[in-house]
C-alpha cells in the first residue's frame, strides 16, 4: 500500500529536497485548532471538481469508496507550506473537474496519518478505486500541481512524483 509509495526513490528525494527548501513541515505536535476550508462544488459540471474538508470517519466514503479519483491533502493548521499549497490544489482540482479534493487535518485524524505514514506536511496522495496511486510531499509550483492532477485524472499518475 503506501509503504511502497513512500519507499520509492522519487518520493524520498522529493522529501529531502522539500526539507532543504523549507517547503514542508514535520507532522508532529502543533495546535489542534484547524483552519477550515469551505466545501466547494464549483467544478465544471463533470463528476469531479469538488472540494471537501472531512473528518477521519468520512474517509472511507469520500475517498476509498469514491467512483471519482480523489486527491487527499493531509495538512495541519500550523503548517505554513500547507497554507500556501491549499489554494493551488483547490484551483487545479476545480479547473480539471475530473478529480475531487479531500482535505484532512492530521491533528484531528491521527489514526489516518499513522495508517498512511504521514511524517511530513503537506503530503498529497492520489487515490483511484480505493488505492493510493501517486503522492508528493511539500510545496510545488502551480504548473506541477496541475500536471499531477491531470495525470491522476487521465490515469497516468505514477508513484515517483
Amino acid at each position: 500500500m503506501l509503504a511502497s509509495l513512500t519507499k520509492t526513490t522519487g518520493v524520498l528525494r522529493a522529501v529531502s529536497l522539500a526539507r532543504a527548501q523549507g517547503s514542508l513541515c514535520r507532522a508532529a505536535g502543533g495546535s489542534a485548532v484547524a483552519q477550515r476550508y469551505n466545501s466547494s462544488n464549483s467544478g465544471s459540471g463533470r463528476n469531479g471538481g469538488k472540494v471537501f474538508e472531512i473528518k477521519q470517519s468520512e474517509f472511507e466514503e469520500k475517498v476509498l469508496a469514491s467512483d471519482v479519483p480523489t486527491i487527499v491533502d493531509f495538512y495541519a493548521a500550523w503548517c505554513q507550506p500547507c497554507k500556501m499549497l491549499a489554494p493551488l490544489l483547490k484551483s487545479a482540482v476545480e479547473k480539471n473537474g475530473q478529480v475531487n479534493l479531500v482535505k484532512i487535518d492530521i491533528d484531528e485524524s491521527l489514526d489516518l496519518a499513522h495508517d498512511y505514514r504521514i511524517t511530513s506536511l503537506p503530503t498529497v496522495m492520489a487515490f483511484r478505486d480505493g488505492e493510493p496511486v501517486s503522492a508528493f510531499i511539500g510545496m510545488r509550483p502551480a504548473a506541477a500541481i496541475e500536471q499531477f492532477i491531470n495525470d491522476v485524472a487521465n490515469n497516468t499518475a505514477s508513484s515517483s512524483k
